[in-house]
């Protein structure tokens, strides 16, 4: 019996019950799940007769109650348009007359969704924008877009290639959770973490010059005092995804041997401080033809150092032309090269991060903390960090 099977399926009913299916077939589904949840959930005696019966008619009270799916009401898709119309026109210098047209949730991520919002009477602000916000009750990995804000403004202010900040919302009374407003952008995201885009040699050199612009970022006043620098952010970094690990008691060989291969090689991990994303990849960007439109999602943003960027495109970089080609764009946009030993380093470093973060969104997962069906890509996910992993601790010699 699981409990973890159990909440996977509910997600799984509560799917299948917004389809516009057959009515009939949808029925014999609900009811085939309805029996295999309770059957993975139900926890009773069963070694007598009479104990045998109460188990049966449990079961079937619990069966019925478990074929109906939750309704679309039960996610976080609805939004008080007027309460954020009246945010907006109280935050707004020289604002006052905003309505909100339309809001429209155009993607829900594990810790973050995106609001695409149409405004009526806005004198300064642009019509179209676009909503970062946090989304509390799936986030497992405690970030929130108040620590992105400073580093927003920064960047924004020295030239990257960022949608417009406008205005944080910290407190979560206004739509239920903090935001952030900026200006909408345009381009769509390609690819994504373990699907990387095909050739492009032109988007990939942009690309560098991208990435160069943003490590050239002063960080001499870095925003967010809360946090460690350089060489100490490293540090602090990987105590936490090592305990993170460690919590989760899953015990797995190839996690295991990538901890320690890190742990002897992190002399490789220091290097000149430099603003990092942290999780620079193409399903975090707005692209139009071969060209980079905006950087999205900074919640890991902080003072690193250039490798760790630059690796984590690795995958990328090959499918779309080379590595090297890559390295190569970035020099010549005035990016300082690392050695090939730091390069390494934090390209396992960076898929190792990406194996806890899939550990333990499968965790959530297996607890029910996830609303939706498509968070089963968690189980995918951390296969292909699997697989990466231990190619990786091949190509080391680890």
């Amino acid at each position: 019996m699981s409990i973890g099977t159990a909440n996977q399926l509910r997600l799984v009913r509560d799917a299948v019950g917004r389809l516009d299916a057959d009515a009939a077939a949808k029925d014999a589904i609900a009811m085939l799940l309805g029996d295999i949840i309770t059957q993975e959930a139900l926890i009773l005696p069963r070694g007598s007769v009479a104990d045998e019966m109460a188990y049966q008619r449990t079961f079937e009270q619990v069966a019925n109650s478990e074929r109906g799916s939750r309704k679309p009401g039960s996610t976080d898709e609805a939004l008080d348009r007027a309460a954020l119309a009246d945010f907006l026109n109280r935050a707004i210098p020289h604002e006052g007359d905003i309505t909100v047209r339309s809001a429209q949730t155009v993607s829900r991520g594990m810790s973050k969704k995106t609001v695409l919002v149409t405004l009526d009477g806005a004198k300064t602000l642009p019509a179209d924008l676009a909503l970062r916000v946090d989304r509390t009750a799936n986030n497992y990995l405690g970030t929130t877009v108040i620590d992105e804000w400073g580093p927003l403004r920064l960047l924004w202010d020295h030239g990257a290639r960022i949608p417009q900040p406008f205005v944080l919302e910290p407190s979560g009374t206004v739509i239920g959770d903090p935001f952030i407003v900026f200006a909408r952008a345009s381009g769509a995201p390609v690819g994504s973490i373990y699907v990387p885009p095909g050739p492009n040699a032109a988007l990939l050199a942009d690309t560098a010059g991208c990435m160069a612009r943003i490590h050239a970022v002063p960080v001499t006043d870095w925003p967010r005092a809360d946090q460690p620098q350089g060489d100490a952010f490293f540090d602090a970094q990987f105590l936490e995804y090592r305990a993170d690990w460690h919590a989760l008691g899953a015990g797995n060989a190839v996690m295991d041997a990538c901890f320690d291969w890190i742990d002897r090689h992190r002399a490789q991990a220091y290097g000149p401080a430099a603003l990092t994303h942290d999780d620079f990849n193409y399903n975090n960007m707005l692209v139009e033809g071969d060209r980079v439109a905006a950087v999205l999602d900074w919640e890991f943003a902080h003072v690193g150092t250039p490798a760790a960027d630059l690796a984590y495109l690795w995958y990328a970089a090959q499918s779309m032309g080379s590595f090297g080609d890559f390295l190569k764009a970035y020099a010549d946009a005035g990016g300082w090269l690392p050695p090939q030993e730091q390069l390494d380093f934090y390209l396992l470093w960076g898929q190792l991060r990406l194996g806890v973060m899939g550990h333990k969104a499968v965790r959530n997962l297996e607890e029910g903390h996830f609303d939706d069906v498509r968070f089963g890509m968690a189980r995918w996910h951390r296969r292909q960090a699997l697989f990466r992993l231990g190619d990786l601790l091949d190509r080391l010699g680890a």
